[in-house]
Protein backbone atom coordinates (compact mmCIF):
# COMPACT_ATOMS: atom_id res chain seq x y z
CA UNK A 1 0.00 0.00 0.00
CA UNK A 2 1.30 3.34 -0.85
CA UNK A 3 -0.20 6.77 0.85
CA UNK A 4 0.48 10.18 -1.36
CA UNK A 5 -0.53 13.19 1.85
CA UNK A 6 -0.81 16.26 0.76
CA UNK A 7 -0.04 19.26 2.62
CA UNK A 8 0.41 17.29 5.62
CA UNK A 9 2.55 20.31 6.71
CA UNK A 10 1.69 23.71 6.27
CA UNK A 11 3.29 26.13 3.94
CA UNK A 12 4.26 28.72 6.41
CA UNK A 13 5.75 25.91 8.39
CA UNK A 14 7.97 24.47 5.56
CA UNK A 15 9.25 28.23 5.05
CA UNK A 16 10.62 28.00 8.62
CA UNK A 17 12.34 25.00 8.58
CA UNK A 18 13.55 25.85 5.26
CA UNK A 19 15.06 28.79 6.75
CA UNK A 20 16.32 27.25 9.05
CA UNK A 21 18.70 24.53 6.89
CA UNK A 22 20.42 27.42 5.22
CA UNK A 23 22.88 27.30 7.96
CA UNK A 24 22.59 23.23 8.17
CA UNK A 25 25.76 20.73 7.44
CA UNK A 26 25.09 19.01 4.28
CA UNK A 27 27.54 16.27 3.17
CA UNK A 28 27.71 13.93 0.05
CA UNK A 29 24.89 11.38 0.55
CA UNK A 30 27.10 8.51 -0.81
CA UNK A 31 29.07 8.79 2.60
CA UNK A 32 25.95 6.97 3.74
CA UNK A 33 25.06 4.37 1.10
CA UNK A 34 25.61 0.93 0.94
CA UNK A 35 28.46 -0.92 -1.66
CA UNK A 36 25.87 -1.02 -4.51
CA UNK A 37 23.87 1.86 -3.94
CA UNK A 38 27.21 4.34 -3.98
CA UNK A 39 27.16 4.14 -7.65
CA UNK A 40 23.89 5.56 -8.26
CA UNK A 41 23.35 7.62 -5.70
CA UNK A 42 23.90 11.57 -6.31
CA UNK A 43 22.72 14.22 -3.79
CA UNK A 44 23.62 15.76 -0.43
CA UNK A 45 22.20 14.88 3.29
CA UNK A 46 22.57 16.33 6.38
CA UNK A 47 21.36 14.51 9.65
CA UNK A 48 22.84 14.77 13.51
CA UNK A 49 23.63 18.34 13.74
CA UNK A 50 21.22 20.49 16.08
CA UNK A 51 19.58 22.16 12.97
CA UNK A 52 18.83 19.12 11.49
CA UNK A 53 17.84 17.54 14.46
CA UNK A 54 15.42 20.10 15.25
CA UNK A 55 13.89 19.84 12.04
CA UNK A 56 13.28 15.80 11.91
CA UNK A 57 11.55 16.00 15.27
CA UNK A 58 9.35 18.66 14.47
CA UNK A 59 8.39 16.89 11.13
CA UNK A 60 8.11 13.61 12.83
CA UNK A 61 5.59 15.38 15.67
CA UNK A 62 3.52 16.73 12.67
CA UNK A 63 3.44 13.37 11.17
CA UNK A 64 2.26 11.48 14.79
CA UNK A 65 -0.66 14.03 14.68
CA UNK A 66 -1.85 13.35 11.14
CA UNK A 67 -4.53 10.79 11.91
CA UNK A 68 -4.58 9.04 8.11
CA UNK A 69 -0.77 8.64 8.53
CA UNK A 70 -0.98 7.26 11.55
CA UNK A 71 -3.96 4.91 10.21
CA UNK A 72 -1.57 3.62 7.36
CA UNK A 73 1.72 3.25 9.29
CA UNK A 74 0.83 1.86 12.15
CA UNK A 75 4.35 3.51 13.71
CA UNK A 76 5.93 1.79 16.65
CA UNK A 77 9.39 3.25 16.43
CA UNK A 78 10.99 5.68 14.17
CA UNK A 79 14.72 4.54 12.66
CA UNK A 80 17.14 6.68 10.88
CA UNK A 81 15.46 10.16 9.64
CA UNK A 82 17.54 12.45 7.54
CA UNK A 83 17.31 15.60 5.51
CA UNK A 84 18.23 15.16 1.56
CA UNK A 85 18.91 18.23 -0.95
CA UNK A 86 18.88 17.19 -4.65
CA UNK A 87 20.36 20.51 -7.35
CA UNK A 88 20.57 20.34 -10.88
CA UNK A 89 21.22 16.55 -12.04
CA UNK A 90 21.27 14.88 -8.87
CA UNK A 91 19.87 11.59 -8.49
CA UNK A 92 19.19 8.69 -6.21
CA UNK A 93 18.69 5.38 -8.88
CA UNK A 94 17.18 2.24 -8.39
CA UNK A 95 17.90 0.77 -4.88
CA UNK A 96 15.84 -1.11 -2.10
CA UNK A 97 16.33 0.32 1.28
CA UNK A 98 18.54 -1.68 4.03
CA UNK A 99 16.00 -3.93 5.89
CA UNK A 100 17.58 -3.24 9.27
CA UNK A 101 18.75 0.51 10.09
CA UNK A 102 19.71 1.83 13.69
CA UNK A 103 18.26 -0.94 15.64
CA UNK A 104 14.81 -0.98 14.07
CA UNK A 105 13.34 -3.66 11.31
CA UNK A 106 12.31 -0.80 8.29
CA UNK A 107 8.88 -1.65 7.48
CA UNK A 108 7.67 1.48 5.99
CA UNK A 109 9.67 4.57 4.11
CA UNK A 110 8.40 7.94 3.95
CA UNK A 111 9.14 11.19 2.09
CA UNK A 112 8.23 14.53 3.50
CA UNK A 113 8.57 17.55 0.81
CA UNK A 114 10.18 20.38 1.88
CA UNK A 115 10.13 22.23 -2.08
CA UNK A 116 7.13 23.06 -3.82
CA UNK A 117 6.75 21.69 -7.32
CA UNK A 118 7.79 24.75 -8.78
CA UNK A 119 10.52 25.27 -7.23
CA UNK A 120 11.95 22.18 -9.24
CA UNK A 121 11.23 20.14 -12.48
CA UNK A 122 12.33 16.53 -12.78
CA UNK A 123 12.94 14.64 -9.28
CA UNK A 124 9.77 12.64 -9.38
CA UNK A 125 10.04 9.85 -6.86
CA UNK A 126 9.47 6.49 -9.02
CA UNK A 127 8.27 2.80 -7.36
CA UNK A 128 8.05 -0.23 -9.00
CA UNK A 129 5.26 -2.75 -7.28
CA UNK A 130 3.65 -5.86 -8.92
CA UNK A 131 1.33 -3.32 -11.15
CA UNK A 132 4.48 -1.76 -13.14
CA UNK A 133 6.27 1.79 -12.25
CA UNK A 134 4.65 4.55 -11.22
CA UNK A 135 6.06 7.87 -10.09
CA UNK A 136 4.79 11.11 -7.69
CA UNK A 137 6.39 14.74 -7.51
CA UNK A 138 5.74 16.06 -4.50
CA UNK A 139 4.60 19.86 -3.70
CA UNK A 140 5.45 21.50 -0.49
CA UNK A 141 4.35 19.73 2.69
CA UNK A 142 3.17 16.53 0.75
CA UNK A 143 4.07 13.01 1.97
CA UNK A 144 4.75 9.48 0.62
CA UNK A 145 4.44 6.71 2.53
CA UNK A 146 5.15 2.85 0.84
CA UNK A 147 6.45 -0.53 2.01
CA UNK A 148 10.47 -0.20 2.28
CA UNK A 149 10.88 -3.40 0.28
CA UNK A 150 10.02 -1.95 -3.16
CA UNK A 151 12.45 -0.81 -5.65
CA UNK A 152 12.58 2.79 -5.81
CA UNK A 153 14.09 5.84 -7.49
CA UNK A 154 14.63 10.04 -7.14
CA UNK A 155 15.00 10.87 -10.79
CA UNK A 156 17.28 13.93 -11.70
CA UNK A 157 16.01 16.55 -10.78
CA UNK A 158 16.59 19.06 -14.32
CA UNK A 159 15.82 22.80 -12.68
CA UNK A 160 16.02 24.12 -9.32
CA UNK A 161 16.45 22.41 -6.25
CA UNK A 162 14.19 19.00 -4.54
CA UNK A 163 14.53 19.61 -0.83
CA UNK A 164 12.83 16.80 1.72
CA UNK A 165 13.08 14.57 5.00
CA UNK A 166 13.72 10.72 4.11
CA UNK A 167 13.05 8.25 7.21
CA UNK A 168 11.98 4.15 8.11
CA UNK A 169 9.54 3.29 10.53
CA UNK A 170 9.16 -0.18 12.04
CA UNK A 171 5.27 -0.79 12.06
CA UNK A 172 3.12 -2.55 14.89
CA UNK A 173 1.71 -4.76 12.29
CA UNK A 174 4.54 -6.28 10.37
CA UNK A 175 2.71 -7.88 7.30
CA UNK A 176 2.07 -5.33 5.03
CA UNK A 177 -1.11 -7.03 3.43
CA UNK A 178 -2.54 -6.91 7.46
CA UNK A 179 -1.65 -3.12 7.55
CA UNK A 180 -3.38 -2.99 4.67
CA UNK A 181 -6.69 -4.24 5.81
CA UNK A 182 -6.41 -2.39 9.25
CA UNK A 183 -6.20 0.87 6.98
CA UNK A 184 -9.37 -0.04 5.37
CA UNK A 185 -11.82 -0.92 8.24
CA UNK A 186 -10.03 2.30 10.41
CA UNK A 187 -11.56 4.57 7.07
CA UNK A 188 -14.69 2.23 6.90
CA UNK A 189 -15.27 2.78 10.39
CA UNK A 190 -14.85 7.17 10.31
CA UNK A 191 -17.14 6.61 7.28
CA UNK A 192 -19.65 4.93 8.85
CA UNK A 193 -19.46 7.41 12.05
CA UNK A 194 -19.63 9.85 9.99
CA UNK A 195 -22.82 8.75 8.23
CA UNK A 196 -24.24 6.70 10.86
CA UNK A 197 -22.60 7.55 14.32
CA UNK A 198 -22.38 4.77 16.34
CA UNK A 199 -24.60 2.26 14.72
CA UNK A 200 -24.92 -1.65 15.32
CA UNK A 201 -23.12 -1.86 11.73
CA UNK A 202 -20.68 0.84 13.68
CA UNK A 203 -19.97 -1.21 16.69
CA UNK A 204 -19.50 -4.78 14.52
CA UNK A 205 -16.84 -3.16 12.31
CA UNK A 206 -15.84 -1.20 15.51
CA UNK A 207 -15.28 -5.16 17.23
CA UNK A 208 -13.49 -6.84 13.97
CA UNK A 209 -11.34 -3.59 14.15
CA UNK A 210 -10.19 -4.02 17.74
CA UNK A 211 -10.15 -7.66 18.09
CA UNK A 212 -7.61 -8.31 14.69
CA UNK A 213 -5.39 -5.26 16.23
CA UNK A 214 -5.40 -7.80 19.21
CA UNK A 215 -4.25 -10.35 17.17
CA UNK A 216 -1.64 -8.78 14.69
CA UNK A 217 -0.27 -5.71 16.72
CA UNK A 218 3.53 -6.41 17.86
Amino acid sequence: MLIHLSQVIDAPTVAALRKRLDNAQFRDGKLSAGYAAKGVKQNQQSEGDDLSQHVVSLIQERLLKHPVWVQAAQPKHFGRCMLNRYGVSDHYGWHVDDAWMQGIRTDLSFTVSLSALSEYDGGAMAIQDTSGERSWRLDTGDVLLYPSHYLHQVEAVTRGERVAMVGWLQSLVRDPGKRELLFELSQALEHEFAQQQKSAQFDRLSKVYQNLQRQWLE
